[in-house]
C-alpha cells in the first residue's frame, strides 16, 4: 500500500472511531465505563499514536522539504497538534488510572470531561488534515 493510501485508509478509520466515542460519551454510564476505557486505550495506542508517528517520520518531512512556506506552515501546526493531543491522551490516562475499577457518577464526570478534550481535538486535528492536507498531498510523490 503506498504512503498515501496508508495515510487515507487510517484518517478515515480514526474519524470512524471518533464518532463512536463522540457519540458514547453523550450516553456513558457506570457500566460502560470499563469498556469505554478499554477501547480507547486500544484505539490510543494503535490507531492515534501509531498514525501519528506514520505522519511525522514519513508524510510530513516530505512536505518540510519541498513545500511551500504555506505548507510548512501548516505541517508545523499539525506537529503542534500532535503534541497537544498526546499530553491530553496522558492526562486522559492519569485521569482514568486513578479511579477504582468502577467510578462513582463524580468520577464519571471527569472522565467524560478528560475524554472529550481529547475526543474533540482529535475531531479538528482530522478536520484540518480533510480540508488542507490531503489536497497538499495530491501534488507529492509518496
Amino acid at each position: 500500500m503506498d504512503k498515501l493510501t496508508r495515510e487515507i485508509h487510517e484518517h478515515e478509520q480514526i474519524v470512524e472511531a471518533m464518532a463512536f466515542f463522540e457519540n458514547f460519551l453523550k450516553t456513558i454510564t457506570n457500566n460502560d465505563v470499563d469498556h469505554y476505557l478499554e477501547r480507547l486505550h486500544k484505539f490510543t495506542d494503535e490507531y492515534i499514536v501509531e498514525h501519528f508517528r506514520f505522519e511525522e517520520q514519513e508524510i510530513f518531512p516530505l512536505i518540510l522539504q519541498q513545500g511551500s512556506s504555506e505548507e510548512k506552515a501548516f505541517i508545523e501546526e499539525l506537529q503542534e497538534d500532535h503534541r497537544k493531543i498526546l499530553d491530553a491522551l496522558a492526562e486522559f490516562i492519569t485521569v482514568i488510572s486513578s479511579y477504582r475499577e468502577h467510578p462513582n457518577k463524580e468520577e464519571v464526570k471527569n472522565i467524560i470531561k478528560s475524554s472529550e478534550i481529547v475526543v474533540s481535538q482529535v475531531i479538528l486535528h482530522a478536520r484540518k488534515e480533510d480540508k488542507k492536507l490531503f489536497p497538499a498531498l495530491k501534488n507529492y510523490r509518496l
